[in-house]
């Protein structure tokens, strides 16, 4: 079968497919790759506590994290939203590495224990209902949430600025929407078909004055410089470009500016 054939054919599957299922499941096996707790949950920082998060939401969803928090009280504190195949957990053990701030984190549906299944709408109603829940405890300093993203989460971090008030915003290779990702994969058109969740973070960008970090790997094989730097021109508050040159999609973290340049942007 010469190329084109075999492509017409795959679009073919493609467009069966959606017609059977509909697009939302077909796009979650896509971006979704639930992973479960690996083990037991690091210990935190010495002089830090954790508190489980057990956070009821519509429908008889729970779902579940933890809140990792500094041996100071009230505290500032950082919600973070992780990437499409991230269990949060790990984070227990770097909490002290957020400018000082306390840190939610809180595993997707379908994720760590978690139940639910994922969807752009889902996600943020619960990063809503996180941050509701932070400003209602007496150990959270008053206007000190700060919100944080990496990969997928990054429109999750964006959606939440955009409904409640954070005094800072960590982007980690971050985009301006999973469409205009998607398209530099595969294309146009299937990408339309596909995703219904469009996560536009573009689209809201301009109306959000909280200072905001971005943090790009260079060499990102999966979310294109061109796609970071596209929200990062259309943030309308305080930015700031921080670009790791030789790291790529998944190894952000291990670049020393990483969590140097966040811990400090964080206490700022």
């Amino acid at each position: 079968m010469n190329a084109p054939a075999h492509r017409a054919l795959r679009l073919a599957v493609v467009a069966l497919t959606l017609m059977l299922t509909g697009c939302r499941p077909l796009q979650n096996a896509l971006l979704f790759h639930p992973a479960a707790v690996a083990g037991p949950v690091p210990a935190p920082p010495a002089g830090w506590r954790v508190d489980t998060i057990v956070l009821k939401r519509p429908g008889d969803v729970t779902l579940r994290g933890w809140l990792v928090l500094p041996p100071v009280s009230p505290a500032r504190v950082v919600t973070y939203a992780g990437g499409n195949a991230e269990e949060v957990s790990w984070l227990v053990a770097y909490a002290d590495r957020f400018g000082g701030r306390a840190v939610a984190l809180l595993n997707y549906r379908s994720f760590g224990g978690s139940g639910g299944k994922p969807g752009e709408e889902a996600l943020v109603g619960d990063a809503i209902a996180l941050h509701d829940m932070l400003a209602a405890r007496p150990d959270i300093a008053p206007g000190g949430i700060a919100a944080m993203g990496r990969s997928l989460g990054t429109g999750i971090a964006v959606a939440l600025a955009s409904k409640r008030p954070v005094d800072r915003v960590v982007l980690v290779s971050p985009y301006d929407s999973i469409e205009a990702v998607g398209a530099h994969h595969f294309p146009g058109a299937m990408v339309r078909a596909l995703i219904a969740d469009r996560y536009d973070a573009a689209a809201l960008a301009p109306a959000l004055t909280a200072p905001m970090l971005a943090v790009v790997a260079g060499a990102d094989e999966v979310i294109p410089v061109e796609r970071s730097r596209s929200l990062h021109d259309a943030w309308g508050g305080p930015k700031r470009w921080l670009e790791l040159p030789r790291a790529r999609h998944n190894d952000v973290p291990s670049n020393p500016a990483f969590w140097r340049e966040i811990g400090a942007f964080l206490a700022g």
